[in-house]
């Protein structure tokens, strides 16, 4: 017997009268293709009954202007030290936080990325091994010194403030604090030099208007003028950051379900110091109602689209 006539061994639409009943390999197709029509129909429908379907609409929103926003973050800056790390928001309506510091958790990193908040803080930055060990054999040399103002005036300039002075009166700034000598021992010099090498994972949340504004995650401390925001250095110099950063999450209000946020888990290098990274977000407020589960449970969270864009300070580009 050929394959194809056992297919008759499949038909079950024979005749009624046993004169009459002869199976034919035609009917076996058909019953075999009838089978399996039934069974994949039953798999997929019953899937499609178990799973959850979402239907998106647009809708104007119509939540209260008072409500807050929480914007979670998780960012790693692996070659800022989190000493000098600030965050700060401001928005149109004039509000602004400086230096937020409620719900924000900041590690230390090494080198390797390894967590060093646990462990001791460095001891002595601020003391001068060389100065430390004098003696009487070897006493300090207390003999007046006349130090460079650097072209801002005429005369000597023997500590860091005489210089920023005299630089203030000539109203040029001092680009950077590590290239003047009598500031060697400035303490923000000192405390860059004491944490050379650490990084810095910050990560919380911070509570904003529902209107448009700014938020910073940026190295010094924020300061607000005439309606103008910057950071200041601490007269260091914007070179000395280099903010290449990872980000692991950022998300706007409540988690979205099934949601994938654009910026999780994405790596920006920076090949220098003084580089602002730049992003543009559009918030839509997105509110998820489960209609067939949880009794019309409704969920307020957010979705956005990012642009990004990268800035040299140095170069002020």
């Amino acid at each position: 017997m050929s394959l194809f006539n056992k297919f008759r061994d499949f038909d079950v639409y024979t005749k009624p009268l046993d004169d009459f009943r002869v199976k034919t390999s035609f009917g076996g197709m058909i019953t075999l293709i009838s089978m399996i029509v039934i069974v994949t129909l039953f798999i997929t429908e019953t899937w499609a009954f178990f799973n959850i379907d979402v239907d998106e609409q647009l809708f104007v929103d119509s939540t209260s202007a008072d409500m807050r926003v929480d914007i979670h973050f998780d960012v790693t800056f692996p070659k800022v030290p989190c000493t000098f790390m600030t965050i700060d928001v401001m928005d149109v309506s004039g509000e602004t936080q400086n230096g937020v510091e409620d719900n924000i958790f900041k590690l230390r990193l090494d080198q390797n990325g390894n967590n060093l908040t646990s462990n001791p803080e460095k001891q002595g930055i601020n003391e001068n091994p060389a100065d430390a060990k004098t003696t009487k054999e070897n006493p300090v040399e207390t003999a007046p010194k006349c130090g460079s103002c650097y072209g801002a005036r005429e005369g000597c300039c023997n500590s860091c403030e005489e210089v920023k002075t005299a630089y203030a009166l000539r109203g040029w700034t001092v680009e950077d604090l590590t290239t003047i000598e009598q500031c060697k021992s400035d303490a923000w010099v000192q405390k860059l030099k004491g944490s050379a090498g650490e990084g810095c994972r910050i990560f919380g949340k911070v509570q904003v208007a529902k209107v448009g504004g700014n938020f910073h995650i940026a190295p010094g401390a924020p300061l607000t003028s005439h309606r103008s925001h910057f950071h200041d250095l601490h007269s260091l110099s914007p070179g000395s950051f280099n903010t290449s950063h990872t980000i692991h999450h950022l998300s706007f209000g409540q988690p979205y379900p099934g949601k994938t946020y654009p910026l999780d888990e994405r790596t920006f290098i920076s090949e220098k110091g003084g580089i602002m990274h730049q992003y543009y977000l559009k918030v839509v407020p997105t509110m998820f109602v489960y209609t067939v589960t949880d009794h019309g449970r409704e969920e307020f969270s957010h979705q956005f689209s990012i642009t990004r864009n990268q800035k040299d300070v140095l170069a002020g580009a």
